[in-house]
């Protein structure tokens, strides 16, 4: 893929992690503008902040195809959670959550790239794929339970699926990406967890949350 047309894509993540809920009907701005959490992730984090985080996981997919060395998990703190997400030529190539209580969010960044890099559900992202790749960090606000599995804005809310021990989590990036629906986005994060598509509607011992986020884009 042409590195013009790699950099026309980052922009286009770009534009939609700050702009997306603005495209939405009244209802979604206004939940926006009076959610707490979301104006303090505004206020944490400008893009000053979110490309010197990518940075950081930028850095550690290098070092580690350079020298082999996974950087250790970080000690956890009061932070919020983040996500590291790999594509490659518009496909998934290696993910990892770490939900909330992040540390050191450069740290973290750092931890879940390389982390995302030996993602066993796909094959590595090779150092000569680089040019083609996008690393995405997605910032996760307050997480807080859903009384139904409908009740979340799709594009603005990220969604944590609970069933049992076994967690989810599916970032609202892909809703403007794939142009999911609402049902979309519920039957993927089912499928995601080795459920079935339609198990949102059908399995009431499941457990949902849901938070505000944003996200950022680059070519690695």
């Amino acid at each position: 893929m042409p590195k013009n047309v790699l950099l026309l894509l980052a922009t286009l993540f770009l534009f939609f992690s700050c702009r997306y809920s603005e495209m939405e009907n009244r209802e979604n701005i206004l939940t926006e503008r009076n959610d707490s959490s979301n104006n303090k992730l505004q206020e944490s984090y400008d893009n000053v902040r979110l490309k010197d985080i990518l940075q950081s996981a930028r850095t550690s997919i290098i070092r580690f195809w350079n020298d082999a060395e996974a950087p250790d998990l970080p000690a956890p703190g009061p932070n919020e959670g983040l996500a590291i997400r790999l594509i490659v030529q518009g496909r998934d190539r290696g993910c990892l959550a770490w939900y909330k209580n992040c540390g050191d969010m450069n740290l973290f960044a750092g931890f879940c790239a390389v982390e995302a890099l030996r993602d066993p559900r796909y094959e590595p992202v090779k150092p000569e794929e680089a040019e083609k790749t996008l690393i995405e960090l997605t910032i996760f606000g307050d997480w807080e339970d859903m009384s139904d599995p409908h009740d979340y804005l799709p594009g603005y809310h990220n969604l944590w699926l609970i069933n049992g021990v076994n967690n989810t989590i599916l970032q609202a990036s892909l809703v403007p990406e794939r142009n999911y629906s609402k049902e979309d986005f519920l039957e993927n994060i089912c499928i995601k967890a080795g459920l079935d598509g339609n198990a949102w509607k059908e399995n009431k011992n499941l457990m949902w949350r849901r938070s505000p986020g944003l996200w950022y884009a680059e070519p690695l």
